[in-house]
């Protein structure tokens, strides 16, 4: 499994509003295993400062109809930096709420890596993150339900919640892709660097994070899919988004699919 690095964290007393978190750190130890279950399905992950203003993530009940592809195929030149705001687009098939099949494009393949990288970001039940990684792994990847479902556990362990069993009222951890890159772009291949928002909302408070992740993806007859993860990701660039400093480090801005 890939390291953790962790700069800083701010937490807040739980609310139905979400209150301006206060300053506190984050023990290196417990940095160790957050958001264990995205790193075992390929995503490196360094989690940095405090974030407002991430419009949150529609359910799946809200999203519109599939789009057509948009954009190059990954493997062609093009289908690296891009300009202006990607439109993301949204998988053709939905089984247990993940949408799949992307089609073969940069959109496609963006779309798709924040899709899986969400979703497997988003729950604290083991069982929920099997059945994500069994959609959205790659076939020869058959470990990952086992990775993403005991991931899940290691992050409940590390929030001091109870390793199996039911979760006290409102608690919740939510991750919100908001930019991303593309490397080591290939013909069949590619990863993409998601630049998130990630809050956990637990009894002892509200805890909210950037961070980056890199999610490997192949292209299947279903679409792209989830590789085993090869390395981290490139250090020092976590930023706030949609700023010059965020563009200076190759970050892109990308919009959803309404």
């Amino acid at each position: 499994m890939a390291q953790l690095q962790t700069t800083r964290s701010r937490a807040a007393s739980p609310s139905p509003r979400r209150r301006r978190p206060t300053a506190a750190a984050v023990p290196a130890a417990a940095a160790a295993v957050l958001l264990a279950a995205v790193l075992a399905l390929g995503a490196y992950l360094v989690v940095g400062r405090a974030h407002h203003g991430v419009a949150a993530r529609r359910p799946a009940a809200a999203r519109p109809a599939p789009k057509a592809p948009a954009g190059p195929p990954a493997g062609s030149a093009a289908a690296g930096r891009g300009h202006g705001q990607l439109q993301l687009v949204t998988g053709s098939r939905l089984v247990n709420g993940v949408y799949t099949d992307y089609p073969r494009s940069r959109a496609g393949a963006v779309s798709a890596a924040a899709e899986f990288i969400t979703e497997l970001g988003s729950t604290l039940n083991p069982d929920r993150a099997a059945t994500v990684a069994r959609l959205a792994a790659d076939p020869a990847y058959s470990a990952a339900p086992q990775q993403a479902a005991q991931g899940t556990i290691s992050i409940r362990r590390r929030l001091g919640l109870p390793a199996a069993g039911a979760l006290p009222p409102g608690t919740a951890v939510f991750l919100v892709p908001v930019m991303f890159q593309l490397r080591e772009v290939a013909a069949r291949a590619l990863t993409v660097l998601l630049l998130f928002d990630y809050t956990e909302t637990i009894p002892s408070g509200i805890r909210e994070h950037l961070g980056v992740t890199a999610a490997r993806l192949s292209w299947t007859p279903a679409g792209w899919r989830l590789l085993q993860p090869a390395g981290p990701a490139p250090a020092g660039l976590i930023a706030t988004p949609g700023t010059a400093a965020a563009a200076a480090k190759g970050w892109e801005a990308m919009t959803d699919a309404l």
